[in-house]
């Protein structure tokens, strides 16, 4: 699935808000006998012999359905650092857990489906806060999930932005440090 993909849906979803009926629909893609009831509207994503990808679309529309606060810039990692309180950073910064961290964590360990419920919690917790799910690159980072290649990048990819991790300047050697002497 491309990026394209992934907008084209997103923006589906997004001609729906305001329809109540439709998003209460929506919302049962997240309940696992009730999931077919989103196939009326989701039919023209779908693809029927694909299960995973059905999954992800009725997961996404689910969460949709429950928060439209949508954006276009950062990843499920940086969605989970804005929850983080500062409490929390200061463990993060002394190399501990909080809530969030460990729930990111197990999100980071999923195999395959176990990633959906692992990703609902943290984004309903995100709906909480007010704070906007950049749902394009969550569609297409969940269709990537199953082929570990594309699941390993983006675990990559969501742990930089959750732990801002920055390239830690080279430390000076004896040498350069000689020469800046002389």
């Amino acid at each position: 699935m491309s990026q394209t993909f992934a907008d084209d849906f997103v923006k589906y979803l997004q001609g729906m808000v305001g329809d109540r009926g439709k998003m209460a629909a929506l919302r049962k893609g997240l309940i696992e006998n009730q999931a077919q009831v989103t196939w009326l509207l989701l039919a023209r994503f779908l693809d029927f012999d694909r299960p995973y990808q059905m999954k992800t679309l009725q997961t996404v529309g689910g969460l949709f359905g429950h928060n439209q606060n949508n954006t276009n810039t950062g990843n499920f990692g940086n969605l989970c650092h804005q929850m983080l309180d500062e409490d929390e950073k200061q463990k993060i910064a002394r190399g501990e857990s909080g809530a969030i961290s460990r729930h990111f964590q197990y999100a980071l360990a999923a195999q395959g489906e176990e990633i959906f419920p692992r990703v609902r919690r943290l984004v309903m917790r995100a709906q909480k806060d007010e704070i906007p799910v950049n749902y394009v690159r969550l569609t297409d980072d969940l269709l990537g999930w199953q082929s570990s290649y594309r699941r390993d990048r983006i675990k990559l990819e969501w742990g930089k932005e959750f732990w801002k991790a920055k390239t830690v300047p080279e430390a000076k050697t004896e040498e350069s440090e000689v020469e800046e002497d002389g």
